[in-house]
C-alpha cells in the first residue's frame, strides 16, 4: 500500500493561515526573521524568504506594537479588529501567494481563497472570544495575559509549521474541531460589538427609546404572529439586543427584546431559523452600564445569562421597570 505524499507548501497553508488570523503581524514578523535567525528550512517554502527585508520587518514590527497598544482598551480593540476583518483575509491571500510560489496557477488561486477564509474565520473567532470577556462572560482575565498566551500559541504554530508541517496541519485541524461548536456564537459576539460601536457613534442623533411595533424587522414581527397578548396601551414595542446563554438559545445571539403583556420575549435568527425565548422564567438581578452598552444580568441554571442593549435603546430606568430589576444603583463596568 503506497502512501500519498503531500507537498509541504500545501501542508503549511492551514496552520499559517490560522496563525495569521490570530496575530497577523507576529506571524509575518516570525516568518520574515526566520532566515536571519536560522529557523526552519533554508530556503523557506515558496517565496516566504521575500519577507526577510529590513523595511518589511520594521513595518510589521510597528504594526505589531500598534495592535498591542490598541487591544489594551475594549473600544479601540473593537475598532482595530473591525478594520482587520477586511485586512486579515486580504493578508491571508497574499501570504498564501508567497507560500505557494511555484505551484500551478489553479493551486495558487485555490490556496489563496482557502487561506482568506481560514484567516478571516480565525480572526472573527478570536475577536469574538475577546468581546465576550469584555462584555462580562466568564472569568475576568487580564488582557495582557491573554495577549501573551495568544502570542505564545502563534509562535508555537509558526515554528511547528516550519519544522514539521504535517504535525502542524494536524494540530490546526484538532484546534478547528475543538472551536467549531462555539464558532458561530463567537462570530456573532464580534458582529454585535461592531454594531455597538456604530450605535455609539450615532447615539447623539437618536432619542433613547423603545421602538414601535412598526419598526420591528419583518422576521421579528412574523415570529409574534398569533400572540394575542399585548403590551399596556395595546401596542408591542421592542429594541435590538444581544443575548448570552439564554436557555434554549445559542451561546450568543443577536435579536430583539419585545415588550408585551406579561414577560418580555427575546426573538432571534440562528442558522436560518427564527427562535423565541420567553424571559419570564429568568429573574433579572441587576443592571450594569458601560461606555457602549447596558447589560441586564439574569439568574439562570446555565451560568450567568445576560441581555445587552446599545446606548441608543431604552435607558437604565426603563429597563429596570420592564424587567422588574430590584431597586439599587446601576453598576458600572469597564
Amino acid at each position: 500500500m503506497t502512501s500519498i505524499a503531500i507537498d509541504p507548501q500545501l501542508l503549511a497553508l492551514p496552520p499559517l493561515a490560522i496563525a495569521a488570523g490570530v496575530d497577523l503581524y507576529l506571524t509575518l514578523l516570525l516568518l520574515g526573521a526566520a532566515p536571519t535567525l536560522g529557523l526552519g528550512p533554508d530556503p523557506l517554502p515558496g517565496a516566504l524568504s521575500d519577507l526577510d527585508s529590513a523595511s518589511v520587518l520594521i513595518t510589521v514590527g510597528l504594526f505589531y506594537l500598534l495592535e498591542f497598544t490598541a487591544e489594551r482598551f475594549p473600544q479601540s480593540a473593537i475598532v482595530w479588529n473591525a478594520f482587520h476583518a477586511i485586512i486579515r483575509p486580504v493578508s491571508g491571500m497574499l501570504l498564501a501567494i508567497l507560500l505557494l510560489d511555484g505551484q500551478p496557477p489553479t493551486v495558487v488561486v485555490g490556496g489563496a481563497l482557502v487561506a482568506a477564509l481560514m484567516t478571516s474565520a480565525a480572526h472573527g473567532v478570536r475577536s469574538g472570544a475577546a468581546v465576550l470577556r469584555w462584555l462580562g462572560a466568564g472569568l475576568r482575565v487580564p488582557r495582557l495575559l491573554i495577549t501573551l498566551v495568544e502570542d505564545a500559541v502563534v509562535i508555537g504554530v509558526v515554528l511547528l509549521t516550519l519544522y514539521a508541517p504535517s504535525r502542524a496541519v494536524i494540530a490546526a485541524g484538532l484546534a478547528a474541531v475543538v472551536v467549531s461548536p462555539l464558532a458561530l456564537s463567537l462570530l456573532r459576539a464580534f458582529e454585535y460589538a461592531v454594531l455597538l460601536i456604530v450605535g455609539r457613534i450615532f447615539v447623539t442623533f437618536r432619542q433613547r427609546r423603545w421602538r414601535s411595533f412598526d419598526e420591528l424587522p419583518a422576521w421579528a414581527s412574523a415570529s409574534l404572529e398569533g400572540d394575542d397578548v399585548f403590551a399596556p396601551g395595546g401596542a408591542l414595542r421592542g429594541t435590538p439586543a444581544g443575548a448570552y446563554k439564554l436557555p434554549g438559545g445559542p451561546r450568543f445571539a443577536i435579536g430583539w427584546v419585545v415588550i408585551r403583556g406579561g414577560a418580555p420575549v427575546f426573538v432571534f435568527r440562528s442558522r436560518r431559523r427564527t427562535g423565541r425565548i420567553d424571559l419570564g422564567s429568568l429573574q433579572a438581578r441587576s443592571i450594569a452600564e458601560a461606555d457602549l452598552f447596558r447589560r441586564v444580568d439574569l439568574a439562570g441554571e446555565s451560568g450567568r445569562p445576560f441581555l445587552l442593549f446599545g446606548l441608543g435603546g431604552p435607558g437604565a430606568e426603563s429597563l429596570r421597570a420592564e424587567f422588574d430589576v430590584p431597586a439599587g444603583p446601576t453598576a458600572t463596568t469597564a
